[in-house]
């Protein structure tokens, strides 16, 4: 595929101002929709920004015209009510596939997780139901690439990326309480014995992947993490040395932190990220990424290690520009949560 012209849904965000870049920076024309107001980026990259829900036929159906080709990231976070978690995960990739096949679009590329590798972890006495909006959120995602892989029979050209945690620059996300503690020379927790490798992955390596799946011919899943990475707690120490604040690393029993998480899931808190939970449980997160090196060409320029410094670097810029911490992605209440449960164990 030459120049094409591509429709990003979900767009707005993180993940969307990186890609948007990437993508025209190779002379692909982008157009976001997103429910979300227009980020004061867009105009200033020529993206050609639309107000709307992907649970909308009618706001779908005209972002589609006259494109060549859609990257579905348009999903809500496990920090919302199930409910909705799922119209918009399951729910709005039906209705964008819909409209996409029913406009003879051809190729597409959905952005899932790889949360949908983890084990589901059923209610115990609810039949049918997550036992937490996190397991809720897990299950969201499996049943969008079911929707999509079965819109797509003999209509789209589709691939699936999982991606790993994505970090960089722009945004604080799952990490903003690592950052702070950090910036403020305050000890890190690190939840279980930090043992476990868990890999990251930066963002401008996930924009240049997703456009170069874009412009391939290939269909089916790929994975995309960095390609070297070492344990949680020395990545987190090579974060501190980057730093050079006072900070330290101070480790939760990983008993603890279980107990930890589960009370912030029964609080009604948002849930931590997948990335605390893997620490809890003590378990490896790695996934392979051969196929998208061998056939894509693509290979991951910046280890954990490096996208951890310029995320962090992004944020102490932030901090000082702004005087207080940027607030994008930042969950309060569950940030504020945690510090107390924190401090209980002092």
């Amino acid at each position: 595929m030459s120049a094409a012209r591509v429709l990003v849904t979900g767009g707005a965000g993180f993940l969307g101002v990186h890609l948007a870049r990437e993508l025209a920076r190779q002379g692909d024309q982008v157009r976001i929709l997103d429910a979300a107001p227009g980020p004061a980026w867009a105009a200033a990259l020529g993206v050609d920004y639309r107000l709307g829900d992907v649970r909308d036929p009618a706001a779908v159906g005209g972002a589609l015209e006259n494109v060549d080709a859609l990257i579905h990231a348009g999903f809500t976070s496990p920090h919302r009510p199930a409910a909705e978690i799922h119209s918009v995960n399951v729910d709005g990739t039906r209705n964008v596939l819909a409209q996409a096949s029913a406009r003879g679009l051809r190729r597409v590329v959905l952005v899932s997780s790889t949360i949908v590798l983890s084990p589901p972890r059923p209610h115990p006495l609810l039949t049918g139901s997550a036992l937490s909006r996190l397991d809720a959120y897990r299950a969201s995602r499996v049943a969008a690439e079911n929707v999509a892989e079965a819109e797509s029979r003999g209509n789209l050209s589709l691939a699936v990326v999982r991606p790993k945690t994505f970090v960089g620059p722009e945004r604080v996300g799952a990490f903003a309480i690592v950052f702070e503690r950090i910036h403020r020379g305050l000890a890190v927790p690190v939840f279980g014995t930090g043992a476990n490798r868990y890999q990251l992955l930066d963002v401008r390596d996930l924009a240049e992947g997703l456009r170069r799946l874009l412009h391939a011919e290939a269909t089916g899943r790929f994975g995309f993490g960095a390609s070297q990475f070492t344990t949680v707690a020395r990545d987190l120490q090579a974060l501190i040395d980057h730093a050079g604040t006072a900070s330290r690393l101070r480790f939760v029993s990983p008993r603890a932190a279980r107990l930890l998480l589960r009370a912030i899931e029964l609080a009604g808190l948002p849930p931590l990220s997948e990335w605390h939970h893997a620490s809890a449980c003590g378990e490896d997160s790695v996934i392979d990424t051969s196929r998208a090196e061998r056939e894509l060409g693509w290979h991951p320029q910046r280890d954990n290690r490096q996208a951890l410094c310029d995320a962090y670097d992004w944020y102490r810029r932030a901090m000082e520009s702004e005087g207080s911490a940027p607030t994008t992605h930042v969950i309060p209440r569950a940030h504020r949560a945690l510090e107390r449960l924190i401090g209980l164990l002092r």
